[in-house]
């Protein structure tokens, strides 16, 4: 509704995309807190709180004032054109009394002297001059220490005072004047202007300390700084200035205090003329009716409407005011019941049955909305108005066809965008890829609290969020197929890492590498002068190393001189390629926060990948070792683990309860449910003599041998074959807290051979049922499993429907099974089926 866009990346390329929620001036809360699971929504069943109401007044109010002060004025006027129409004399007046204001603060002495002459002196007030704390000799042998001089810089800018020191040295007849005739004509500006004092006072202790840099700075960046030469305004608005200074100007009075006695009589002035212009026509009320109806809720008004919100706007124009009218105008639409709520009720012809579809105009938005993040499209809102959208061929048209479309970007998840991490959007209908995401829950590894110490480097945030994106980029991937999909997500071998999805570009990214590496690994570049370095200046500037510009040799930042940073890169550089590595990762070339690589490329910390090592693949997907399937991405295992330790009992009801269909009871209330605590056992050990006990094992055995297939992966998805004695009596070696880009900070201990071995029952296929190696082996046999298949496609049903199945729904569910088998396993399949489903078309009528 607010047209608002937001930039995000795909392929490495920027990009306009659908459901950002950041606005420069907006912020919003949502009034719902969903729950993390499919099925009924919690706000279907629970009464509306104080809490709901009072964020969704908020938000009305606050998109009210951004519309009517940001969108109309600022960025769009075509958006609401009669907001514009209605508030033109008003706006005029604001225009012109803002004209006035900046004009006579930056120059009313000026006009004062125009007006007054010789005798304006006489009129100003007594100077006070201000009085300055004496600085503190320091102790004997030492010196006096000033803070640094950007800081001082931006103090006076927090103070107000930077804009006047910087126009007075931009002018030649000032900037001569001596430190002390300086500092007395801005204390003297200041103080005719009517400033405070202890303004003035901070401002003239940075002008004490400081003026000699201030001088150098303004010669330097004399060209940065605009000046701002008196410029009267025209002829006419020259004289209506003059005129009320002299009506208003009192002897002694600030120049401050002449503004606001100005700026006062003018205001009246134009209310007056306000008033006199009476309040907006009938035709301008109802115009900003019927745009607002079109622009919330996506509909031209009916008459009885049209007529009904006229009365309103007319009674709020008259008690509130035009501005506060309008807004008050806006927040009743957004307040409405058609806004706030989607109705999908059974509003067309009753059928044999005497079921009842969905109006067409309410299918429209329920198809758009259970595929993607907008409202109907115009191919899709053209279909309901032309009476294309009342039988199950047009809705199956329409859900095929968005789910075909490739035009729209999408904002994947707003967690990773308030992260700042751009790489999060898909061209498929969004909806489909957030099924998984909520299905499999790997996005809550984001959640997770992990220590970087244990990690191995630092920068655990972005290597998270770029886990979390990859994931999502395999699951778009196996969609996009769209064979075999469920099998596909619990076996694939293939998987993203450190990848932007273009594999062009990645090639591209590791050839450069290889060049600069090509280039220089026969010389020797670690005894590199300034002046060696030059030698390879075409070369530099083709390749475009990170901080390394021939041209520029004196150059720096935080991590050293140009010299500097080429030995750092080198560095880097080599370590990548010097073991037999075909092809060169592309993350930065050294430590920092340069923009010229993707960030997150600790990611392959999670798969144990050594930075200096890494045999990179610029092809992806591509196969990892020992990973199969989500279950075992490392996402997954984290969204499933604790801070410091794996979680086998929750990963194993996980795939109970998730994949086959099971159920698990709540723990009874008596149970302690605490793991014993050994320094020389294993996890799976400490956790047997707690859960294998009789009153336990009862529920433990549907879990845990399910769970301990994952103790081939640590917490962090990690593959081990030995787990690690994290206790200080266990450690071998300390390593650093800090490391360098390529290092790995984590600390040794003694480990122990674990045990992955499993068992798995509950498939109803006694060929998959029995006993498993590890995880991998337990992936493999659940992607074989119809008894998976039906359970996934049963959550499909929770999702897309927005509520749990009945018995009633039976017939939806094997028909979405049966599509699925007979595509060759395609998802789309599935949800064209659930979508053109009796249990979708058909709602419950309206009750009187």
């Amino acid at each position: 509704m607010l047209e608002n866009s937001t930039v995000g990346k795909s392929n490495g390329q920027k990009i306009t995309i659908v459901g950002g929620n950041r606005f420069q001036t907006l912020s919003l809360t949502n009034p719902f807190l969903l729950p993390n699971v499919s099925g009924v929504r919690y706000y279907a069943n629970e009464d509306l709180t104080g809490g709901h109401l009072s964020s969704m007044l908020t938000n009305a109010q606050k998109t009210s004032e951004y519309i009517t002060n940001d969108l109309v004025k600022r960025k769009n006027s075509k958006y609401l054109p009669a907001i514009n129409q209605i508030m033109a004399l008003e706006d005029r007046h604001q225009a012109t009394l803002t004209s006035r204001r900046v004009f006579l603060e930056s120059f009313i002495a000026n006009v004062c002297e125009e007006i007054h002459g010789s005798s304006n002196e006489s009129l100003l007030p007594t100077f006070i001059p201000v009085e300055l704390k004496e600085i503190e000799a320091p102790p004997k042998g030492e010196t006096y220490k000033k803070a640094p001089f950007h800081v001082a810089q931006n103090l006076l800018k927090d103070l107000e005072g930077d804009n006047t020191v910087y126009q007075l040295l931009l002018d030649p007849q000032q900037a001569k004047k001596s430190d002390e005739e300086f500092r007395n004509l801005c204390e003297h500006t200041w103080f005719y202007f009517g400033d405070h004092e202890r303004k003035i006072q901070g401002r003239m202790t940075i002008l004490r300390d400081y003026l000699p840099e201030l001088r150098e700075f303004v010669l330097k960046e004399q060209r940065k700084i605009k000046p701002q030469p008196y410029k009267p305004l025209d002829a006419a608005e020259m004289e209506v200035v003059r005129a009320s200074i002299t009506k208003h100007r009192k002897k002694g009075d600030h120049y401050a205090a002449i503004i606001e006695k100005c700026m006062t009589g003018w205001e009246q002035e134009f209310e007056r003329e306000r008033i006199a212009a009476g309040p907006p026509s009938d035709e301008l009320l109802s115009n900003l009716v019927s745009q607002l109806c079109v622009q919330i809720l996506e509909r031209s008004p009916d008459a009885p409407e049209t007529t009904e919100y006229l009365g309103v706007a007319k009674a709020y124009v008259a008690k509130l005011g035009k501005l506060k009218a309008i807004q008050k105008l806006i927040q009743t639409f957004i307040l409405s019941s058609e806004f706030a709520y989607r109705q999908e009720f059974g509003n067309g012809p009753a059928d044999e049955q005497g079921r009842r579809m969905l109006p067409p105009r309410d299918a429209a938005y329920a198809l758009a909305y259970a595929l993607t993040d907008q409202s109907p499209d115009q191919e899709l809102m053209r279909a309901a108005q032309s009476g294309k959208l009342s039988t199950r061929e047009d809705y199956k048209r329409e859900v095929q066809r968005l789910l075909k479309k490739r035009d729209t970007h999408y904002l994947i998840d707003p967690i990773l965008a308030d992260k700042n991490y751009q790489d999060n959007t898909t061209d498929t209908a969004v909806r489909k890829l957030r099924f998984f995401r909520e299905f499999f829950g790997y996005p809550a590894a984001l959640t997770i609290f992990k220590d970087e110490k244990r990690f191995g480097g630092d920068r655990l945030d972005d290597a998270t969020c770029r886990l979390v994106n990859e994931a999502d980029r395999t699951v778009e991937h196996i969609l996009k197929k769209d064979q075999n999909v469920f099998e596909e997500l619990l076996s694939t071998e293939e998987f993203y890492l450190y990848h932007d999805g273009d594999n062009a570009r990645m090639q591209a990214a590791s050839d450069r590498i290889k060049a600069i590496y090509a280039h220089f690994k026969d010389l020797n570049w670690k005894k590199f002068t300034n002046e060696d370095l030059l030698k390879h200046g075409d070369f530099l500037r083709e390749v475009k190393m990170r901080g390394v510009d021939p041209d520029h040799m004196e150059a720096r930042n935080r991590q050293g001189n140009t010299l500097q940073l080429f030995k750092l890169s080198m560095e880097s550089i080599t370590a990548r390629l010097d073991k037999g590595q075909k092809e060169a990762a592309p993350f930065d070339l050294y430590r920092g926060y340069g923009y010229d690589f993707m960030v997150g490329y600790n990611v392959s910390k999670f798969y144990d990948i050594p930075m200096d090592n890494w045999d990179y693949q610029t092809t992806q997907p591509a196969k990892v070792a020992n990973r199969k399937g989500l279950l075992t991405h490392p996402a997954w295992l984290i969204a499933h683990a604790k801070n410091t330790e794996t979680d086998p009992v929750h990963r194993g009801k996980w795939v109970r309860e998730k994949l086959l269909a099971g159920t698990i009871p709540d723990v009874p209330i008596s149970v302690d449910a605490v793991i014993p605590e050994d320094h020389n056992r294993i996890l799976r050990d400490r956790l047997a003599s707690a859960t294998e006990t009789t009153s336990c094992w009862k529920c433990h055995e549907q879990m845990n041998p399910l769970g301990y297939t994952f103790e081939t992966y640590d917490d962090f998805g990690r593959f081990r074959s030995e787990e690690s004695l994290e206790y200080p009596d266990k450690l071998i070696r300390k390593s650093q807290d800090k490391g360098t880009l390529l290092s790995d900070t984590r600390d040794v201990y003694k480990t122990l051979q674990v045990n992955s071995v499993g068992h798995l029952k509950g498939t109803g296929d006694a060929a998959l049922d029995g006993e498993l190696k590890d995880a991998v082996d337990l992936a493999g046999r659940l992607a074989k499993s119809r008894r998976v298949r039906q359970s996934i496609i049963r959550y499909a049903f929770r999702y897309f429907m927005g509520r749990n199945e009945f018995l009633s729904d039976s017939k939806t569910l094997i028909d979405a099974e049966q599509a699925y088998a007979e595509s060759g396993g395609s998802f789309d399949a599935v949800i064209v089926s659930l979508l053109t489903s009796d249990s979708f078309i058909y709602r419950k009528a309206i009750e009187n």
